[in-house]
């Protein structure tokens, strides 16, 4: 589980960081990046309704916030990051997840 400190919680939080964040693409999740001033990185995780029932819209948000627990230490801070999950998510073994996970974070140069 996230420590709450590094969870984003609130609507505003999120639609900030849907509109003035950066939008990066990968295979099994999609990323909006934006600048907090915090100190530290926040993490929301979203999965709709397309991703599957709620199982799987569950089990896709559980490896999300695993992937986002094992990382604080590898990313570079002060960032509020929202990951939504992908359809292609569902079939996906978590290393794969993993792999692109930081394959977008290299792509925003956080990693």
């Amino acid at each position: 589980m996230l420590n709450r400190m590094f969870r984003i919680s609130k609507s505003k939080d999120y639609q900030h960081t849907y509109r003035n964040g950066l939008k990066i693409p990968g295979k099994y999740l999609i990323a909006y990046i934006s600048a907090n001033g915090m100190g530290k990185n926040r993490f929301g995780v979203v999965a709709s309704k397309k991703v599957g029932n709620a199982v799987k819209r569950n089990k896709a948000k559980r490896r999300l916030r695993a992937i986002a627990r094992e990382s604080q230490g590898k990313l570079s801070q002060g960032h509020d990051i929202v990951m939504i999950a992908r359809q292609s998510m569902v079939g996906a073994d978590y290393n794969r997840i993993e792999k692109d996970f930081y394959t977008v974070m290299k792509k925003a140069r956080l990693c």
